[in-house]
């Protein structure tokens, strides 16, 4: 908790003893439904995926610590490109009410900090509604809508979406004044801690 009384949010790379935990928020039905894999994890294919991330300086996972109690996921994909993509969920639901808006804002400052980045893609699934949204208060470019088949007998499409990150650091201030104001605070403090 900070001096302000707001929580505190630091990124870490996932470790060996989150594994269970990562594991079970994967294979909840409120994270799996806005998954383009829909079908429960196994372990051993969890552990599986987690082998592979570790050879893989491609990608990075980091869990959202908040107020030091796992909430969250952050990961990137196609970090030897110029456009690096990313995704996110919450696996905890008791959490900050801010708590989905502070991994937006940590994705697009992540990236922003190497220079030999140019944008951050992202897909979402058309009936994401949510993150549909933050992207379009956070004013991503959407490059298309892939159609992708049916859910829940509901026709859906992917949503590549694109943020120019020139840009990032030109709206930045104005973003979050459209914000309530604790987030602004809290996103002054946001830290990654690249090494367990």
């Amino acid at each position: 908790m900070t001096k302000t009384g707001l929580p505190t949010h630091c990124f870490k790379p996932l470790v060996d003893a989150q594994l269970e935990q990562v594991w079970q928020w994967r294979n909840s039905a409120r994270v799996r439904q806005n998954m383009h894999n829909v079908e429960p994890i196994s372990w051993q294919q969890h552990l599986s995926w987690f082998a592979g991330l570790q050879n893989d300086p491609c990608r990075k996972f980091f869990i959202l610590w908040q107020n030091e109690r796992a909430i969250g996921v952050l990961n990137f994909s196609k970090l030897d490109t110029p456009r690096p993509e990313w995704g996110c969920y919450l696996g905890e639901t008791d959490v900050w009410p801010g708590s989905g808006i502070i991994l937006e804002l940590a994705a697009l400052d992540y990236v922003c900090a190497n220079p030999r980045f140019t944008h951050l893609d992202a897909q979402v699934l058309s009936f994401n509604m949510a993150a549909n949204k933050l992207h379009k208060v956070f004013e991503y470019e959407q490059l298309m809508a892939q159609q992708a088949g049916q859910r829940n007998e509901q026709d859906f499409a992917i949503l590549h979406y694109s943020y120019p990150l020139k840009q990032w650091s030109q709206k930045r201030d104005k973003i979050l004044a459209k914000l309530p104001k604790n987030i602004a605070l809290v996103a002054a403090t946001i830290q990654f801690a690249e090494e367990e």
